[in-house]
């Protein structure tokens, strides 16, 4: 019955652990997660009850509540991987808050029956499972949502120290009652208790802080983004504007020039002739606005970024194959063209020798594909998430808009770096 009890507890710890990572787990990781779960279990179980074949002695039962479970710890780290700092964390959050539940069990064994012993071991695991039971709805809500910003993961003066806080807190609260059956007075008892409240407390307040904060940011981020692409848009209508006044003047030039032609031909000077036409027909070239598809809002951005692109001496290529009406949202699509090729061309500004861009969009059916790709020679920093990432005010809203698109459109996002090369290619369906 006691080793029962004991994997009960040890398991609900574990369950604990899972939920933090179980939206993020694939169905193979998971299987494999319970796998693991399952083999250890058996060992876990095996252990408790050699160790507890003499009889239960309260050190015997610390050691197996304080050194069983870990394994549970190291499998979650083999099968979720490149989650290290959140582990950590995880690890402190589950400890302080069992370590809640155990003393919690305690002080209402040492209220019915005025000491703490072996004998009401039992008893103590019982009404801790009782109280995770009754807590469940709380626990669950809390422990699904209990890692912080992924943000503060990737920035390397945080991480750890995020990570390390609650460990530190369920070390220094566990050791002093390591060698300690019982804390005679409620003091001691109530000292043991409140501390992992008031730090669930105080993490609760700056980790929803922490949320609005970032719904701010982001909400500021989606606004610049749609403000600057209302400036861009705005400055190609002017290009587009600028290039139809043209056309109108040398529309009304037309006469004047076929006066000037059909002069030279009387005259028999053919060659002039046929030079004063290429001349027309460059000038009519250069006031002419690139036509790379038949949707509007795409046309107009990728024309306006490749003129920008060749200002800068960049080159550009592109290959677009897309239908007149789109199933996915245009404006969604031209906001974050439009930002992939801004980063695109800013990283190509800093390349001090090779400068190149370039584009394809795709369209297959109900499947889209989105690439770009240009030149960088410099280090590039890149988050959990698979992304490259910047402190630099000011920028990131490239990447900001493409996980904005891909939450909505459900989008499949790659990035490669290799050779020299970024690339940042899109794959969804409508």
């Amino acid at each position: 019955m006691t080793t029962a009890l004991i994997i009960l507890a040890q398991l609900s710890g574990v369950y604990l652990r899972y939920l933090p990572f179980s939206r993020e787990l694939s169905s193979g990781e998971k299987t494999l997660l319970a796998k693991r779960f399952l083999f250890w279990l058996a060992a876990d179980f095996a252990i408790t009850s050699f160790v507890l074949t003499d009889g239960l002695t309260y050190r015997a039962f610390k050691f197996l509540m304080l050194t069983c479970w870990l394994p549970y710890v190291v499998i979650s780290m083999t099968v979720i991987r490149n989650k290290m700092p959140q582990h950590f964390f995880v690890f402190g959050m589950q400890g302080l808050w069992c370590f809640f539940l155990h003393s919690s069990g305690a002080s209402v064994v040492a209220l019915l029956h005025g000491q703490m012993s072996e004998e009401f071991v039992p008893l103590q695991l019982t009404i801790y499972l009782l109280l995770f039971v009754a807590l469940f709805p709380v626990e669950r809500h809390f422990f699904v949502n209990l890692l912080p910003s992924p943000r503060l993961f990737e920035n390397p003066s945080l991480r750890w120290c995020i990570s390390l806080l609650p460990v530190a807190i369920f070390v220094g609260t566990t050791i002093p009652i390591i060698d300690v059956t019982f804390f005679p007075t409620w003091r001691e008892r109530f000292s043991r208790a409140i501390v992992p409240i008031f730090f669930f407390l105080m993490y609760s307040s700056l980790s929803s802080a922490t949320h609005r904060l970032e719904e701010m940011q982001t909400n500021e981020q989606k606004n610049f983004v749609l403000r600057r692409q209302t400036e861009s848009f705005y400055e190609q209508n002017k290009l587009m504007r600028a290039s139809q006044r043209e056309t109108e003047a040398m529309e009304r030039k037309l006469s004047e020039n076929y006066a000037a032609i059909e002069k030279l031909l009387v005259a028999g000077k053919r060659r002039e002739a046929m030079e004063f036409v290429g001349r027309q027909t460059k000038l009519l070239d250069s006031t002419a606005v690139k036509v790379f598809c038949r949707s509007p809002l795409i046309n107009a951005a990728v024309s306006l970024y490749s003129r920008r692109a060749e200002d800068l001496g960049i080159k550009f290529s592109c290959k677009i194959d897309l239908p007149v009406k789109l199933s996915t949202d245009e404006s969604d699509l031209a906001v974050l063209l439009s930002n992939l090729l801004e980063n695109a061309i800013k990283a190509s500004k800093k390349n001090p020798d090779e400068r190149e861009i370039s584009l394809v969009m795709r369209n297959l059916g109900d499947q889209y594909i989105l690439e770009v790709a240009n030149r960088f020679d410099l280090p590039i920093k890149v988050g959990q998430n698979g992304l490259p990432y910047t402190t630099e005010i000011g920028h990131g809203l490239g990447m900001s808009s493409l996980e904005i698109f891909a939450k909505k459109h459900d989008a499949f996002v790659d990035f490669s770096y290799e050779g020299g090369i970024v690339r940042f290619s899109v794959y969804w369906s409508d």
